[in-house]
């Protein structure tokens, strides 16, 4: 992707995080080199000499949101990656995902590398080193954890659900509960 890691990091941290602006403001917001470049102040062709191509622009885009996620979820959960459980990592989910850490821009960057599988290998490293579960049936309840905050993080993205902070509170409760091996009453 060129010249994208020639980029000073304050820049390219400024002009990822106006990207991700563009699309949390509004719904279908595309991200163009137009609205991008508006955004972070700057030209269309300065933008362009950073990011040569939309691919290339839309895959920093996915490694800022996934740097972001790993460092917000390394400080929940406390520890190195390496050091860490499966269950710790999923518990550090809950807490991250489930209060509301994810935000619309970034479901709609998830669903773009979704969308264009050459986009996904920064998603696919992501969950591989955080969350590989195993095919054996002892990661199976933290499976369904992992899958449940997913659900809710997506359908609070998305504007399908709205939860109160009380309802919140109880899944995060419930959730954590389930990942500690504890069942539902």
């Amino acid at each position: 992707y060129g010249r994208v890691m020639d980029m000073r990091p304050s820049n390219r941290t400024d002009i990822l995080d106006a990207a991700l602006r563009v699309v949390d403001r509004g719904a279908g917001a595309d991200i163009t080199y137009d609205s991008v470049a508006r955004e972070a102040g700057m030209t269309k062709a300065g933008l362009m000499y950073h990011l040569p191509s939309k691919d290339a622009m839309m895959i920093a885009i996915i490694e800022h949101v996934v740097g972001r996620w790993q460092d917000e979820l390394l400080d929940v959960l406390g520890t190195a990656l390496e050091e860490s459980t499966l269950e710790q990592r999923v518990r550090a989910f809950v807490h991250f995902a489930g209060t509301g850490g994810v935000t619309q821009g970034e479901f709609v960057v998830f669903s773009e590398a979704v969308r264009r599988p050459a986009l996904s290998q920064p998603w696919l490293d992501y969950l591989r080193r955080w969350f590989d579960f195993d095919v054996d049936t002892a990661s199976t309840s933290l499976l369904l954890v992992w899958l449940a905050t997913n659900g809710l993080w997506i359908s609070e993205a998305t504007g399908v659900l709205e939860i109160s902070e009380d309802q919140r509170e109880q899944l995060v409760a419930l959730l954590l509960r389930l990942a500690d091996g504890g069942l539902p009453s």
